[in-house]
C-alpha cells in the first residue's frame, strides 16, 4: 500500500481527464488498482462530499478537500491501530473517518465497521447516508461496487462488506461486541452522557483497530484525552 504522506496531495485528475477515463476501459481498470493500492489519491481525486458550513448558503457537492492536515491525519488513521484525537468544530474528521470506512468496505473483503455516536439519527442521517453514502454515490459507476442503504447499514455485497451505524442506548456496549467488528468508530465519544468508558472498553475487547474523535469536552473524554488519574 502507498500511504497518505507517501501520495501527492492535490489531485491530479481534471475534468477534462474524468470524461476521457468514462471511454477507457483500460484507464479505468488502472486507476480501480491504483485507487486499491492509494487511498489518499482515491480520495482526493475520485471522492466529492456535501459541503455544509457557514461559508456556503446551501449544501453543495464538492471534491473533497485536499489539505495537508487532512492527509497528515488521514495518514494516522492507516498507521496507528488505536487512534484518538480531541478536535475543534468543522475539521472534517468524521468525513475523513467515513471515507476510511468506505475505502475499506470498497477495495478490501470482508470489512465489518461499527460507527458509534450518540443518537439513532446521527448514526444513519449524518454518519452513513449524508457522509459514507455521498461518498459512494458520487464516483463513477466503473470504479464504485454495488453498495445498499437501509436503516443503520452500508453493505457492499461485492465485497462482503458493511458499515454499521449504532446509537447509544441501554445495550449500547453490549452492541458493539455483538458485532465482532474489524473496526470500530467512536465518534464524539466526548458527548456520550456517561457511557464512554464503557463503550470504549467494550471496542477494546473485541477490535484492534479503534479509532476515537470528539470536539472538547469536559467529564470522561477530558480525562481520558488528558491523561488524568484520580488522587
Amino acid at each position: 500500500m502507498i500511504l497518505p504522506l507517501e501520495s501527492d496531495l492535490k489531485p491530479v485528475i481534471t475534468k477534462k481527464a474524468w470524461k476521457q477515463i468514462n471511454n477507457d476501459p483500460e484507464w479505468q481498470d488502472a486507476e480501480r488498482i491504483r485507487c486499491a493500492d492509494e487511498p489518499w489519491y482515491w480520495l482526493a481525486n475520485w471522492v466529492y462530499t456535501i459541503r455544509r458550513d457557514e461559508n456556503v448558503e446551501d449544501a453543495e457537492i464538492t471534491r473533497f478537500p485536499a489539505d495537508e492536515y487532512l492527509r497528515y491525519v488521514f495518514h494516522k488513521i492507516f498507521t496507528e491501530p488505536f487512534l484518538a484525537v480531541d478536535k475543534s468544530r468543522q475539521m472534517r474528521l468524521t468525513l475523513l473517518l467515513m471515507a476510511w470506512s468506505v475505502w475499506h468496505c470498497q477495495f478490501r473483503e470482508n470489512e465489518q465497521i461499527v460507527c458509534q455516536s450518540q443518537k439513532r439519527d446521527d448514526a444513519h442521517d449524518e454518519l452513513l447516508e449524508q457522509r459514507a453514502y455521498v461518498i459512494w454515490k458520487y464516483q463513477p459507476d466503473w470504479l464504485k461496487p454495488r453498495a445498499i442503504l437501509s436503516q443503520c447499514k452500508l453493505k457492499f455485497p461485492p465485497t462482503n462488506g458493511i458499515i454499521n451505524g449504532m446509537p447509544l442506548g441501554d445495550k449500547a456496549s453490549d452492541q458493539i461486541r455483538s458485532k465482532t467488528p474489524t473496526k470500530t468508530i467512536l465518534d464524539e465519544g466526548g458527548f456520550y452522557k456517561g457511557q464512554f468508558e464503557k463503550c470504549l472498553a467494550a471496542a477494546l475487547a473485541c477490535c484492534k483497530n479503534i479509532k476515537v474523535v470528539s470536539t472538547a469536552n469536559t467529564g470522561e473524554w477530558d480525562d481520558f484525552i488528558n491523561d488524568k488519574v484520580a488522587a
